[in-house]
């Protein structure tokens, strides 16, 4: 090699001489094959996930739709008709009660001896209006009773008709396999042939000879004994015992026919409601020579009477709302959909019918997300604004470690503390005599959607405050400089340069933490009170100090006490599915906002 050429290559940089370090692969080359199989075994494991929760939650429309027909079939809906008048009627009696309690407590409050107010409560018209109220309804009961028994005794037989029809198919299944000479004995073939034998020698012990012989059998094969070709023909003559004795316990069935049991009698429907109204207009009348001598109580027994109108006014639309009730109404699959998204209750083991809407959790979910973001939001944003562009180093290396770690306590913790001193703080704050003045003080429950959002906004304001932070960080440095040069204060730069410069990466973070939020399981599951019903949004104020329940939290609770496959096991995968996808179009909205203005600002 000449001078030249060595001088050439003893002048190239050193860090361009690759070599092998580990099957032939140098160092860029193995920094690079780690990264990308990490993303690919990420998105692996993103695809499986989806995959699986799809796959759970797939059928749940399918058995859903089927669950609503024998609903209809079975007159369960026509009987929740009826319902609604009993209903209606029990909410009379239970407001009728709150004015008694509210009549004995202002004569307390007036300074009667007990035996006075018993007098005044107890009197002869007052027992004739109360009591006699709450005795109207009697017959109105017995009626529904007896006609929900009906349809759920036709529900409850043809559920058991389908359950015994699968175990006769899987016994079938089970028959042609031992059949066939060609298919060895399983393990599960092994145990079930022993069980057979002993329960057919015990069942048979005075009146078949084979019976001992066949408990002798039984005890060989437990000893080890190897399957014989004659125990082939015995498992198989056991088997079609067993099938047999299945099959005679099946009871058809015919809704067509059930339905008279249930739907019968409307005459004497109407008659059993007309004599409702008679005995309720009667025992109002007697509310008149009731002395209350308090205007309020006089006040709500005028507006109890107003609603004994409204409710005698209904029984005419709800009679002909059974005449029109049919049977053989179809049940479409997207009523079945309709049903679960826009279903307002979730009702599970009922004695009648299970109902899986979504509403209740979804609403409880939002509900408690947006007190949390109406906290954390200012917070987190705040303290990222502050932290970089106002606080000194000192404050800056003080504060912004003990943000981030709020972000490092365990949820459970944080659940734990909300349970015993947070919820437990509120409460008591509300019962002080100085906190009267607010309309829906004091609060009854300690675990509410107040409690569960303000300590999901603790845990959401690391992320919204690193996240915006970072974005604030972002913003090139000539345009506060810039701003600082032209005359602008420090507080005028940061408010109307770098903020809305930032304003993308800020929105982000604010996402992203609510995704944060509405993913949480623990803190709502410990604090939220989990009562499944919509929140009372006429309450005002008040609907944030109620009990509500979650999707993540019900999914949390009941996961473990479903069979799996099961109707209820598929409807909790899907609230999962729209937690997925509530997840997903919350972190492509906030990927679309940073693009959207990346663009403008480019």
């Amino acid at each position: 090699m000449s001078n030249q050429d060595q001088e050439k290559h003893s002048a190239e940089p050193a860090f361009k001489e690759r070599r092998a370090i580990l099957f032939g692969q140098d160092s860029d080359s193995i920094i690079k094959s780690f990264f990308g199989s990490s993303a690919m075994v990420a998105i692996v494991v993103l695809a499986l996930i989806t995959i699986f929760l799809f796959k759970e939650g797939a059928g749940f429309i399918q058995l859903y739709h089927k669950s609503l027909q024998e609903y209809r079939l079975s007159g369960l809906e026509y009987v929740d008709i009826l319902k609604e008048k009993r209903e209606g009627y029990t909410s009379l009696t239970r407001y009728l009660n709150d004015v008694k309690a509210d009549w004995i407590n202002a004569l307390k409050a007036e300074g009667l001896p007990q035996s006075e107010i018993n007098k005044r409560v107890m009197s002869p018209e007052a027992k004739e209006f109360f009591f006699g109220y709450m005795r109207a309804g009697s017959e109105l009961r017995r009626f529904v009773k007896t006609k929900m028994d009906s349809a759920i005794e036709a529900r409850d037989q043809h559920t058991t008709n389908e359950n015994l029809r699968t175990t006769l198919a899987n016994y079938s299944d089970r028959i042609e396999r031992i059949r066939d000479p060609d298919n060895a004995f399983t393990e599960e073939d092994r145990s079930k042939y022993q069980l057979r034998l002993r329960e057919y020698a015990q069942d048979n012990l005075t009146s078949d000879a084979n019976a001992s012989s066949m408990q002798q059998r039984a005890e060989e094969l437990k000893e080890g004994a190897a399957i014989e070709p004659e125990d082939r023909q015995t498992f198989i003559m056991l088997l079609e015992d067993e099938y047999d004795r299945i099959e005679s316990t099946i009871q058809p069935i015919d809704f067509s026919k059930t339905i008279n049991r249930v739907t019968d009698e409307q005459e004497a429907y109407r008659e059993v409601i007309n004599s409702l109204r008679e005995k309720l207009i009667a025992a109002n009348a007697t509310a008149d020579a009731i002395d209350f001598d308090n205007e309020a109580i006089e006040s709500r027994i005028q507006k109890f009477k107003g609603l004994n109108q409204i409710f005698f006014d209904s029984f005419e639309p709800h009679l002909a709302k059974l005449a029109a009730w049919d049977q053989n109404a179809k049940v479409s699959i997207w009523q079945a959909l309709g049903a679960f998204l826009a279903g307002r209750d979730w009702i599970t083991a009922s004695d009648q019918q299970d109902w899986y809407g979504l509403l209740p959790l979804l609403s409880g979910s939002l509900l408690i997300s947006a007190i949390a973001m109406f906290f954390a939001i200012p917070f987190g944003v705040g303290a990222a604004i502050y932290v970089n562009q106002i606080a000194g180093p000192t404050e800056r290396n003080f504060i912004k470690p003990y943000i981030e770690f709020v972000s490092a306590i365990p949820s459970v913790v944080i659940g734990f503390f909300g349970v015993v001193v947070f919820g437990e703080a509120i409460r008591l704050l509300s019962q002080q005599e100085f906190m009267q003045w607010v309309p829906f003080f004091p609060v009854q429950e300690r675990l509410n959607a107040f409690t569960a959002g303000c300590l999901l906004a603790l845990m959401a304001i690391p992320t919204i405050f690193t996240l915006a932070e970072d974005a604030i960080n972002n913003v090139p440095r000539h345009l506060k400089e810039a701003s600082l040069a032209m005359g602008a204060t420090r507080l005028q730069t940061t408010m109307r340069v770098i903020v809305p410069t930032a304003l993308s990466g800020i929105i982000s973070a604010i996402m992203l933490g609510f995704g944060r939020v509405i993913g949480e399981t623990m803190v709502v599951l410990l604090c939220a009170g989990n009562r499944i019903r919509i929140p009372d949004f006429t309450e005002g104020l008040g609907v944030f100090f109620e009990p509500v329940h979650t999707m993540t939290g019900i999914i949390a609770q009941e996961m473990g006490e479903v069979v799996h496959g099961s109707l209820h096991y598929r409807a909790l995968f899907m609230v999962g599915i729209v937690l997925f996808f509530v997840s997903l179009l919350i972190n492509y909205s906030a990927q679309w906002v940073v693009k959207r203005y990346r663009k403008i600002g480019d």
